[in-house]
């Protein structure tokens, strides 16, 4: 299964996103995708801050996520929490990165595919934790 960061998801989403192409192809040759509510989340507060988008239109975009086969499984955000202070030490990111990471290890994916370099900056510490970077 594979975690998709927000901005893949952002960048499949926006045909001017200059990694729309990628977003595309990543989606086309991936398998079972999955996201948390913490990517709803940042979705929408990106798109309220970036967009002249209303609520109804930023509310449909979080709607097409089933349409593009990325669930969004229901996942206590206690657990998420819970489970990136446990990590915080070892992987030294973003507190926002660290909760993704956190996100997708207690839904059990393999794979996290993002285009943040962030992330491939930390690939081996998070190899350590089970899970491998895809960069989309």
């Amino acid at each position: 299964m594979n975690y998709i960061d927000t901005n893949v998801i952002i960048s499949f989403l926006n045909s001017k996103d200059v990694n729309h192409a990628r977003a595309l192809k990543t989606f086309k040759n991936i398998g079972e995708m999955v996201t948390s509510p913490i990517a709803v989340l940042e979705l929408k507060s990106v798109l309220s801050r970036t967009t002249s988008l209303g609520e109804d239109e930023i509310e449909a975009f979080v709607d097409y996520l089933p349409e593009i086969d990325v669930e969004v499984p229901e996942v206590e955000m206690g657990r998420i929490l819970s489970n990136a202070i446990e990590i915080a030490g070892k992987i030294k990111m973003k507190t926002l990165d660290l909760l993704h990471l956190s996100a997708s290890m207690i839904l059990e994916a393999e794979d996290f595919v993002t285009f943040d370099r962030e992330f491939a900056e930390k690939e081996i510490e998070i190899a350590n934790l089970g899970m491998r970077i895809k960069s989309g």
